[in-house]
Formats: structure tokens, sequence, C-alpha cells
């Protein structure tokens, strides 16, 4: 169901075009808005099978960024969901954007 467009490291967006702009799979909370990233492209695609019903419009596929894109992507969110589960109640853990990136920057 998904193309899976490569890159060089295992993080992955849901993401679609809007119009000419790229979009990425996000919602709002009090403290700002947050972007979902999992960690595959299969995590990714079983969390939209589970909730595409209540995620809009169509079009939806993972995108593999490479590190320096993921960082772009990024700065334009406030905090990161790391592979959010798809159970309701389920506790989310949410982390900066700027610690998120400093992991993303920091040796393997």
């Amino acid at each position: 169901m998904f193309d899976y467009s490569q890159g060089d490291e295992g993080y992955v967006l849901l993401g679609r075009m809007e119009g000419d702009v790229p979009g990425y799979l996000s919602y709002s909370a009090d403290e700002g808005e947050v972007v979902c990233v999992f960690r595959g492209a299969a995590e990714a695609e079983a969390f939209y099978m589970h909730w595409r019903a209540r995620i809009p419009g169509g079009g939806w596929g993972a995108v593999q960024p490479s590190s320096e894109d993921l960082i772009r992507v990024l700065q334009n969110f406030d905090l990161v969901s790391v592979s959010p589960q798809p159970d309701p109640g389920v506790t989310e853990y949410l982390y900066s954007v700027e610690d998120f990136v400093r992991t993303l920057r920091e040796p393997r």
C-alpha cells in the first residue's frame, strides 16, 4: 500500500503532498505542534492502518528522510512523538524538537 522513499536513516514520517508543499502527520497540543515520528516503515503503516478513518485526506505514505532532511522538517514543529501507539489511552511521551535533534546528531 505504501511507497517507501528511502533515506539513510531509520526514522520514518507519514507524509503527503498538500498542493506543492509536503505535509506530515501532526497534531496540536497545549504545548505546541507535535509531529509523529516512527522507528520504521512497518510501524508507520500499522499506525496509519489503525487510524486511517480519522486521518484526513488521502495520499499518505511512509517517508524515510536523511538525518539532515529530518532535522529540517522538525524545525517546523515544537514537539516530537516517537512511535505513537495506535491504542487509545496509552501514555504518549513527547520530546522537544531540540532534544530529539540532539540525539540525532550524537555519534552512534
